[in-house]
């Protein structure tokens, strides 16, 4: 069996969680390959292999993500792309869409007999339209966020769903959240929490300057256009997708969101439930 492992090492302990689970998976018989980029920084793990990503991801029966919820965030995009599983080891303090532990790497054995739960997640797909034209596209797991952009102040976000003026919010920004990034910043934002199997989208304000606005929950099936603009004269806005990196917006421009034809396949080792997780991971915040 081989494994395509995808850790985040500027994680205070990914190196000590990567190796602890490379010596686990090699022990176990399993081929454990990690990207070219990573040679030197990985140098000293013992039979570890290195490949170009597209043929190490094409090639590989499982991806491994070690870090914390936005490592699983980015290396989702990858097992959604090439239609593998995916499952996530903290590394860090918190993280929802990990199945296993930092000290849980003995149970990666039950990766290799098939004793593990598989949770498909619904992505979306956000593509900005500039000019009459669609200039980029980019899949999430989480949310799209829409918000001011350098200077602190209001922006006035309008929502249209199926082509419907839906709400106009004058906030910080409103989130475009998946069940899965229901538990994320949508839920900072006061939205509620979906079970992550569902296939709806939040709409959620953000610091909405209004005394009635609430978040509103859609079919999947829904396609939104947001048009976000600053309130004050020579603010700037712009978007981002699961957290990456924000893209400004222009006077006129569209975002249009839906529903994407990709999805994630995410691994639990545990038998543990959403509520299991959800209950157990509030604790740790205390």
């Amino acid at each position: 069996m081989k494994i395509a492992v995808v850790p985040n090492l500027t994680r205070e302990r990914a190196l000590e969680v990567t190796a602890a689970a490379c010596r686990e998976l090699k022990a176990l018989g399993a081929e454990v390959f990690f990207e070219d980029e990573l040679r030197q920084s990985l140098s000293g793990l013992d039979g570890a292999g290195f490949s170009e990503p597209e043929r190490l991801f094409e090639s590989c029966d499982f991806i491994i993500s070690v870090g914390g919820d936005g490592s699983v965030m980015r290396a989702a995009k990858i097992a959604a792309k090439y239609r593998k599983k995916i499952l996530g080891i903290n590394a860090g303090r918190l993280a929802y869409l990990c199945g296993l532990d930092a000290d849980e790497t003995g149970l990666l054995s039950r990766l290799l007999t098939g004793e593990y739960f598989v949770c498909r997640r619904m992505m979306l797909r956000a593509g900005l339209i500039r000019d009459g034209k669609n200039v980029m596209s980019e899949n999430c797991l989480n949310d799209v966020v829409f918000g001011r952009g350098t200077d602190i102040a209001l922006c006035e976000v309008s929502v249209c769903a199926d082509g419907r003026p839906t709400a106009d919010y004058i906030a910080d920004g409103v989130i475009i959240a998946t069940p899965t990034g229901s538990t994320a910043y949508s839920m900072s934002a006061g939205g509620p929490i979906l079970e992550p199997t569902l296939e709806a989208v939040l709409v959620t304000p953000i610091c909405p300057h209004s005394l009635v606005s609430r978040p509103y929950i859609f079919s999947s099936d829904v396609v939104f256009d947001i048009r976000c603009t600053p309130v004050k004269a020579g603010a700037n806005t712009g978007f981002s997708c699961d957290g990456g990196e924000t893209v400004p917006l222009k006077k006129g421009d569209i975002v249009t969101i839906r529903k994407s034809d990709a999805f994630v396949d995410l691994i639990s080792i545990k038998p543990d439930n959403f509520v299991d997780v959800l209950n157990r991971k509030t604790e740790l915040k205390k």
